[in-house]
């Protein structure tokens, strides 16, 4: 069973594992705190039964008044957890 929550602090010591694949990218530490200070409600994880972390998005809100638009800066699944629908989960939010 997949669980999708709100990324919290405390989850950036966790994304290690999910970011170890050649081809996802890295961010530094305060790339993290910046996105998790200014569009919170932009940034989730999903996690397996055993809370496990299988991956997280990280998007923000850009434009003005009826201009608005979503990003999604990051999708990333731990290899582990590919090809099951949890990337279509985080997306579907």
């Amino acid at each position: 069973m997949t669980s999708i929550r709100q990324f919290k602090l405390t989850d950036l010591l966790r994304i290690n594992n999910v970011n170890l694949d050649i081809f996802t990218e890295n961010y530094g530490l305060s790339f993290y705190l910046h996105y998790l200070a200014r569009w919170p409600e932009c940034f989730f994880v999903a996690e397996n039964s055993a809370q496990r972390l299988m991956g997280y998005i990280m998007g923000k809100i850009e434009g003005k008044q009826e201009n608005y638009h979503g990003h999604v800066t990051a999708l990333s699944i731990a290899p582990e957890f590919r090809r099951i629908g949890v990337s279509s989960q985080l997306m579907a939010l």
